[in-house]
């Protein structure tokens, strides 16, 4: 089964991007109508929920996408009994979670989201657990099966029942606490899980592949493949949630009230990170793809294959990224200001913006790692990862203030993917070209800013006076961006050892 990479990456990439605007629009309009303080509430909450989902569902998504897909790349093979396999795991590990954190309320209320008036919120979290499960299985499915446009479909589905069950609250409630705020997180996401799901079912006949052969996938190897994936998962997004918790707590530690704490965290959560991560779809859509393509040229061990799609890959994150990284240096003040954030939205968006290439990287680079099997080093990268975020949290918060996120960010990022792309480019024999990967683009980045700066200069317009100067600005600089890259040869990807291989995207 053979898909189109670019034609699939260009779909999911439209959708999500409309998707992903709309919810920073979203997130805009709940911080004027309940305060910001109220957004870093839900997204603590929802920090917690998406940790509980993630152990709950043992990464059902990824799971599905990934075992279906080495399913269906050998000759032998049965899919569907792979799926039942996925699903009959996952719901079991949900159902136990649920009942764990049914019966563990109280002190997860009071140690995680420090208040014990939340037991009931908790409980009504966990409930929609094994839904949100299954509706990661039946995408998973849909995605190991190059369905792209049910993918975006259902994806559309689920964002515009989650964001209007919680717009819905916010227009209705007034002066919400932080029990409903947990609820309105929770029944929103299930909300959204629910339809996504029902969609999905709807067009289940368009969802059946062939079989061939007998499965190829027990019981054991599924767990002996899994649990690294699962533990691996849980891990990450424990030490997320617990770098989460802990930035308000540092924050009132450098002297905030509790409520600017939770201010300033609902800024960064709801306004900062978007903006950084907004120009980033095309590539979480690009990743979903890799993962499942890499684990079925994996299995067939086509490595050239592999050589191909890493080292283009990789080569075009780096361009892309540099680009928007100048974007986000040249208007993030402006970009701050538009989304209500004020002036100290604005000066972190700039300062986080040399990082950008380092955060796109590891989105494309943990998809190829995921789909090789590599999931140890992934988890051990991650560990290390969080340990350093956390302790510089711990360490710089509460002496630099808000600005401690900054460091954290860029240690924890730079040190990571610096290691990922060695393990990456070492298992697909490549070689690391410096000048070609940061040089050439720096450089395009450089000549494209200073020629649009002075045509401009030339039309004594100012680049960030309204959304349109900025939006022209911006295309006049992607062009100059994109000629000057051509020009100095990098529309191909130099980095493979081997002969050149075919285009295969």
């Amino acid at each position: 089964m053979r898909r189109s990479i670019l034609r699939d990456t260009i779909l999911l990439t439209l959708v999500q991007m409309a998707l992903d605007g709309l919810s920073l629009l979203v997130n805009v309009l709940i911080c004027r109508r309940l305060g910001t303080s109220a957004v870093g509430v839900m997204s603590l909450a929802g920090s917690f929920f998406r940790l509980a989902c993630v152990i709950a569902g043992g990464n059902a998504f990824l799971c599905v996408s990934r075992f279906v897909s080495e399913e269906l790349g050998k000759r032998e093979r049965d899919p569907g009994a792979v799926l039942r396999l996925c699903v009959l795991v996952s719901l079991t590990l949900s159902g136990i979670i649920m009942a764990l954190i049914c019966g563990f309320a109280k002190p997860l209320a009071a140690g995680f989201l420090h208040d014990a008036a939340l037991i009931p919120s908790i409980r009504r979290m966990a409930l929609a657990l094994p839904l949100m499960t299954l509706a990661s299985c039946c995408k998973g499915w849909c995605n190991a099966l190059c369905k792209a446009g049910l993918c975006a479909a259902a994806d559309g589905v689920e964002f515009a029942l989650r964001s209007g069950v919680m717009l819905l609250f916010a227009l209705t409630v007034r002066n919400a606490d932080t029990a409903t705020l947990c609820d309105m997180t929770a029944i929103s996401a299930a909300a959204g899980a629910g339809g996504e799901l029902v969609f999905l079912a709807i067009f289940r006949k368009d969802l059946r592949a062939g079989k061939t052969g007998r499965v190829s996938l027990t019981l054991r190897d599924y767990l002996r493949l899994s649990i690294p994936v699962m533990a691996g998962s849980a891990l990450t997004s424990l030490l997320s949630a617990a770098n989460d918790a802990l930035v308000p707590v540092t924050l009132r530690q450098a002297g905030n009230s509790a409520q600017e704490a939770l201010s300033q965290f609902g800024i960064f959560e709801a306004m900062i990170l978007p903006t950084l991560f907004f120009p980033s779809t095309i590539l979480c859509s690009l990743a979903g793809i890799l993962v499942t393509e890499t684990a079925r040229e994996h299995a067939a061990d086509r490595k050239e294959r592999i050589r191909s799609l890493t080292s283009r890959t990789v080569c075009r994150t780096i361009d892309y990224a540099g680009f928007v990284t100048l974007i986000l240096l040249t208007f993030g003040d402006e970009i701050g200001e538009m989304l209500g954030g004020g002036e100290i939205a604005g000066r972190m968006i700039r300062l986080l913006a040399p990082v950008v290439p380092f955060i796109y990287l590891e989105i494309v680079l943990e998809a190829v790692i995921k789909g090789l099997g590599a999931q140890a080093f992934s988890s051990l990268n991650y560990l290390c990862e969080y340990i350093i975020r956390i302790t510089i949290v711990l360490v710089c918060i509460p002496l630099f203030g808000f600005y401690g996120i900054v460091l954290s960010y860029y240690a924890s990022n730079i040190i990571g993917n610096i290691a990922r792309i060695i393990v990456v480019f070492r298992r697909a024999k490549l070689r690391i070209p410096l000048l070609r990967l940061i040089g050439v683009p720096a450089f395009a980045a450089v000549l494209a800013s200073q020629g649009s700066q002075a045509v401009f200069l030339l039309l004594h317009a100012d680049p960030g006076c309204d959304l349109w100067t900025m939006l022209l600005f911006t295309l006049l600089c992607g062009a100059g961006f994109a000629g000057t890259l051509r020009l100095l040869g990098k529309e191909r990807p130099p980095m493979q050892r081997t002969s050149e291989v075919r285009e295969l995207i």
